[in-house]
């Protein structure tokens, strides 16, 4: 069924469609067909479409005969369609043209024949014309009066051929009264008043003028004479090369954009010379939010002296110390919809830790650092954030940053690269904090490297990183919000005014998950379990969950710790189905941050040398005495102090002895009770037989008599006499031996 169309559409007519012109062709059954003048392409477009487009204002339709009315005005004016388009000066032409346009119009009406003739100055005409022409525009002085025997000046009226003409084309292109401006731009010579090769050297210089290294231009024309290669018909034309100053003028007739984009880059085209936005982009407070960093304007010192000294990088401390010189790091979040920030952190660097840190700050209470540093105002509260816009900078594009947001529940949406438009929010804050805090304080660096050419920022450089930070924290706080705002959707209200209203009409802002912010936002841990629980950065926390868990062993665990907040941790283990949840055990940091919680302990155990050893001194002499009272500690310099550990490694050594049944044999034995004897022993008394009654023993004035034992069989007692000792062999082969008094210990 053929679609009747609502509005008619003659062919030829251009439709101006989802951007695009496009050029109808024929009218079709099941539409328009149309023919894209801009990329030549062709196609139909349904009847429906074009009649719900032109009902919805969406499609401009030009007819053919108004296209053509309108090329041709262009063609005359030179491409000037409304009078808006000129200056006050031809403006004010044009209204005196048009009444005297009008004048003719009436006069005709009233039945006048005017001629060109009638309207010269001689002509019969001329008076009555200008009369009418004053009646209808007074302020232009047609007539010219006397004042004071002299002719005032009055509007310079033509001769009547040119009065014809205005009538004539007034009322051929329909009565526009741009047509009525002169065309003195068209005006000129038709014929170029440069050779061609004179042109292409033209296009040579600008060419190379055009390139990012910025050369003078008087040094490209000076090198570029002679290295242009020019004909012999050229040369002998006898002309010379175009002189600089038409360079110049060739060069300020082209578009600043392209001048910029050659000279500058696309990248700083863009940045300085590209279209703005004027997108509400955000309603909601905390509905979306952007994040970037900046590196401060500013050198930061504990009291402005600089310190040389060598840092290990394995040992060197990752906080700001106060003594050091240096440009501080500032991470910046902003909400969008009301211009509210929600938190700065400053840093060394820009890494991920201190965009977490950011976030952190975003989604908690800002209380304490009201207090810490002087606001008088009540800061922004914390809110659960919802779409992130960050850049590409390492310190947001990395898994841990992008991990920690997917885990809270927000949507990530990373900006395109060197595109500003894509971040202008937080952008524009770096540049008004510069401008209305930086540029007053020592240490200001400028806005660009060299801008301060007298000026030394590191020697000049008096302010810590602490009152830095506290001077961005007041702003923040007491100035910034209640600041009147020009940018899209403020409409000059301040953002404290914006958040207000937001909470008024789009409802209460939703409260953050202070369990995954712990999970996600917080600092692990990798400890073990004990009988106090777990110790995560010194600091001991324990749960009733947790000991049944451990069970009294020692089992790995992983400690999410929120830094803001010590008062709780979450615990996690591989095998463990539920998420342990374990409070603080020492009060004392209770109320800490665990920054403040590290600098507790560090304060506690560093102290003045002198004093240390002063009190070490002290100790040492009271444990001294206390061991001498107790009597477990003997003199040192007793030598029985010593005797109890010789004997416990004597019993010890015949623990360590395996005992074994020596081999029989039968040799010579000592009477009972003469193997130690201390006098003089003489022979060696044989084995008593088995029943035997026990032989006497031998007196002093007569040895016993005893055969000597065989050399294989020498009991474990013979030895080689001692020094001093008597051996002789009497004529029973009795051997006689003397032995000295035993001093040494039998042990």
């Amino acid at each position: 069924m053929t679609t009747q169309p609502l509005y008619n559409i003659p062919k030829g007519s251009i439709l101006k469609l989802d951007g695009r012109e496009l050029m109808v062709s024929v009218r079709e059954e099941s539409g328009y067909a149309v023919e894209c003048l801009e990329s030549g392409e062709c196609f139909t477009l349904p009847t429906k479409r074009v009649d719900d487009a032109i009902r919805s204002r969406d499609c401009e339709v030009t007819n053919p005969a108004d296209a053509e009315k309108r090329r041709a005005l262009l063609a005359h004016t030179g491409g000037i369609e409304r009078v808006e388009q000129l200056c006050e000066e031809t403006r004010s032409i044009i209204q005196g043209r048009l009444a005297l346009v009008l004048a003719q119009d009436t006069l005709r009406q009233e039945g006048e024949k005017l001629t060109q003739r009638s309207m010269d100055k001689a002509g019969k005409h001329r008076r009555l014309l200008l009369t009418r022409a004053e009646g209808i525009a007074p302020g232009f002085n047609f007539l010219g009066t006397r004042r004071g025997g002299k002719l005032a000046s009055g509007f310079d009226v033509p001769q009547g051929r040119t009065l014809a003409s205005y009538h004539e084309v007034y009322h051929r292109f329909a009565q526009n009264p741009v047509v009525l401006a002169d065309r003195d731009h068209k005006k000129g010579r038709r014929s170029p008043r440069l050779c061609e090769w004179q042109e292409v050297y033209i296009s040579y210089v600008i060419e190379k003028w055009m390139k990012p290294q910025k050369a003078k231009l008087t040094t490209i024309v000076n090198h570029a004479k002679e290295v242009f290669e020019r004909s012999p018909q050229e040369i002998a034309q006898c002309v010379d090369f175009p002189s600089i100053t038409t360079i110049r003028s060739r060069i300020k007739a082209i578009s600043e954009v392209v001048r910029t984009i050659g000279r500058g880059g696309k990248r700083y085209a863009m940045n300085v010379k590209g279209p703005g936005s004027t997108d509400v982009r955000a309603l909601a407070f905390g509905e979306k939010f952007e994040t970037d960093q900046c590196l401060l304007s500013i050198f930061t010192s504990g009291d402005g002296v600089v310190r040389a000294k060598v840092i290990d990088p394995k040992q060197a401390p990752q906080e700001l110390a106060d003594n050091e010189v240096r440009r501080c790091w500032l991470h910046l979040i902003i909400d969008v919809a009301t211009r509210e920030v929600l938190g700065w952190v400053i840093s060394e660097t820009a890494d991920a830790d201190h965009t977490k840190a950011l976030l952190r700050m975003a989604t908690r209470d800002k209380t304490k650092e009201k207090v810490r540093y002087g606001c008088k105002q009540e800061p922004v509260p914390p809110v659960r954030l919802g779409l992130s816009l960050a850049d590409n900078g390492t310190a947001t594009r990395n898994a841990a940053v992008y991990a920690s947001q997917l885990g809270m529940g927000m949507t990530v949406m990373t900006a395109r690269a060197y595109q500003p438009l894509d971040k202008q929010v937080v952008e524009r804050v770096f540049g008004t904090l510069q401008w209305q805090v930086l540029n007053f304080r020592p240490g200001y660096t400028g806005s660009r490297p060299g801008e301060l050419t007298g000026y030394d920022p590191k020697t000049a450089a008096r302010i810590s990183h602490d009152e830095l930070y506290g001077m961005i924290t007041r702003y923040f706080v007491d100035e910034y919000p209640f600041r009147p705002h020009r940018g899209t959707g403020m409409s000059g209200a301040t953002p404290r005014q914006k958040r207000d209203e937001a909470l008024k009409r789009y409802g209460a802002i939703d409260p953050p998950s202070q369990r995954d912010r712990c999970l996600h936002l917080g600092a692990k841990a990798r400890v073990t379990t004990t009988s106090e629980g777990v110790r995560a950065f010194n600091i001991p926390f324990n749960s009733t969950e947790l000991q049944r868990f451990a069970g009294g062993a020692s089992k790995a665990v992983t400690v999410h710790l929120d830094p803001d907040d010590l008062r709780k941790v979450y615990v996690t283990a591989e095998g463990l189905e539920a998420v342990i949840e374990a409070r603080l055990t020492m009060t004392v940091f209770k109320d800490q941050t665990l920054e403040e919680a590290i600098e507790i302990m560090e304060a506690a155990t560093k102290s003045n040398p002198s004093l240390r050893e002063l009190h070490d001194r002290h100790l040492g002499e009271a444990m001294k005495r206390r061991a001498l009272e107790s009597g477990f500690f003997p003199d040192s310099r007793d030598p029985s102090s010593y005797q109890t550990l010789a004997q416990l490694e004597a019993r010890a050594s015949k623990l360590l002895r395996v005992e074994t049944r020596p081999a029989a044999y039968v040799g010579a034995a000592a009477a009972p009770g003469h193997l130690m004897s201390r006098g003089r022993m003489s022979g060696v008394v044989p084995a008593r037989p088995a029943g035997a009654a026990p032989s006497k023993p031998p007196s002093a004035a007569t040895p016993p008599r005893a055969s000597a034992p065989p050399p294989q069989s020498a009991g474990p007692m013979d030895a080689p006499p001692r020094k001093g000792s008597t051996s002789a062999t009497d004529p029973d082969d009795i051997k006689t031996m003397t032995f000295d008094a035993i001093k040494d210990s039998k042990l």
